[in-house]
């Protein structure tokens, strides 16, 4: 099996004060570094999906060689990432994640592509019984058709095309615990208060 990894970086920071949350700094390095080092180790292909042309030119020093995706549609939020993505991947299965998760966890993200199996999906669910779109393996061939189907219908949520997959597997919080203890792979940022959070992290926490 192929594994592709999608990163989504072409947020707007709407909450962060139009801040790049990809270059945002933690431990000395910017999350997107931090992500891509770990997406890296675990799969054959990392995509990087920003929103225009400005913004790659913005982030070139860090592309190298990467493929990266635009959006090709205006408005439509991760979806328009994960579309643009899913077209250009070359795997049987596509690990899609956000730029803003700065704990990812390549044990845990290899174990998830092991068990996706034949599954349209594999989505953890959190402690507090949050399904996790923007961690999860999709199937690229049936997840890109429901991307496609839920944004011809209008449909924006980042959960609209699972509802169009037939064979989704999630994965619970215990499960996961295995591996990462304290689900620090989910921890995000998403305001001003929550980089303030994550400055008091330590090395020792992670």
């Amino acid at each position: 099996m192929k594994r592709s990894s999608l990163l989504l970086a072409g947020g707007l920071g709407t909450r962060l004060d139009g801040r790049e949350k990809a270059m945002m700094v933690c431990q000395d390095s910017t999350l997107l570094e931090r992500t891509l080092a770990v997406l890296e180790d675990v799969s054959d292909e990392v995509i990087i999906s920003l929103r225009d042309n400005e913004q790659v030119q913005q982030f070139s020093e860090y592309l190298g060689s990467r493929k990266v995706v635009t959006d090709q549609i205006r408005n439509a939020g991760p979806l328009a990432g994960m579309l643009a993505g899913f077209e250009e991947a070359c795997g049987d299965y596509v690990f899609t994640v956000a730029c803003d998760m700065p704990f990812l966890n390549g044990r845990l993200i290899d174990m998830m592509f092991d068990m996706v199996g034949q599954h349209d999906a594999l989505i953890p669910i959190s402690e507090y019984g949050k399904k996790e779109p923007l961690h999860s393996v999709y199937r690229r061939d049936k997840m890109l058709a429901a991307i496609e189907t839920a944004m011809d219908g209008g449909h924006r949520s980042i959960l609209a095309p699972v509802s169009y997959l037939e064979n989704v597997l999630y994965l619970d919080a215990d499960s996961m615990k295995k591996i990462d203890k304290d689900l620090k792979s989910f921890v995000n940022i998403n305001t001003p208060s929550d980089m303030v959070k994550l400055d008091n992290w330590k090395p020792e926490d992670v």
